[in-house]
């Protein structure tokens, strides 16, 4: 019985320890702040000698509000309040962004910071590590979209099909909450499953499935996402298992 017991408490450490890898520990690099201040965006872009970088504001020509492409990176300034200079530059590399573009990202960081006075912290985000304060300045609307941009050539989904996961993670990090992250995918059968939520964008109609298993966090998240990336349609949403079979149809086998 002793041994069993003590097997018995091994398998349940192992299993924490397991579940704890999965949590996010990210700290914010700023605390007591809820991310409503006001922030801009820009891209990391070769400047014309190719060697170089530069930074390149996002503005209306951007595809989709509050997303970035997984194959660039980002610098973005972060002030608390307005009439300050950034308190926080965050610079976000996307997982398929190049080397040259992650190491021009943090270059230009501390140039900007230089210019700046040197006041602010600098802030590495790895795509999927965001912490909860960059999240949060977004409110809960931040998405990854397939491809990118190499000397001013644009990959990017224009099959007008468009499928996003939304996927909550638990969180060791500030206030413990929950955060949740929203990636497009490639719009395949197999890509879906019924443990989050996803959203599939078509000419026609944009429809939501709520996974069997999804959370609370997820769905409430997929709500803000789909209003903002498509605001002038409604989701049809279905839940359960498997989506409706319209949702499936709409996607490669």
């Amino acid at each position: 019985a002793v041994a069993m017991l003590g097997h018995t408490w091994l398998l349940l450490c192992l299993f924490a320890y397991t579940a704890a890898q999965f949590c996010n520990t990210v700290q914010d690099p700023i605390k007591r702040d809820e991310g409503a201040g006001p922030w801009n965006v820009s891209r990391v872009e070769r400047g014309a000698n190719g060697r170089n970088g530069k930074l390149v504001p996002i503005g209306a020509n951007h595809p989709l509000p509050h997303a970035f492409y997984e194959g660039d990176s980002y610098v973005m300034q972060y002030s608390v309040r307005q009439g300050r200079k950034p308190d926080v530059i965050y610079f976000w590399q996307g997982s398929k962004s190049s080397r040259w573009e992650k190491g021009a990202s943090a270059i230009l960081t501390v140039d900007l910071d230089n210019k700046n006075g040197g006041v602010a912290r600098q802030a590495r985000v790895d795509m999927n590590q965001e912490p909860g304060h960059f999240l949060n300045i977004f409110k809960g609307t931040f998405v990854t979209l397939l491809g990118g941009v190499e000397r001013a050539v644009v990959e990017q989904d224009k099959d007008g099909v468009m499928l996003f996961r939304v996927k909550s993670e638990c969180n060791n990090a500030g206030n413990k909450k929950p955060l949740v992250r929203t990636n497009q995918v490639e719009e395949v059968k197999t890509n879906v499953n019924a443990e989050d939520v996803f959203i599939l964008n078509t000419p026609k109609k944009l429809y939501m499935f709520v996974g069997k298993t999804a959370s609370p966090e997820e769905k409430a998240g997929a709500v803000k996402v789909a209003k903002s990336l498509f605001p002038k349609k409604s989701a049809e949403v279905s839940e359960g298992a498997q989506p409706s079979k319209d949702f499936l149809s709409s996607l490669k086998q």
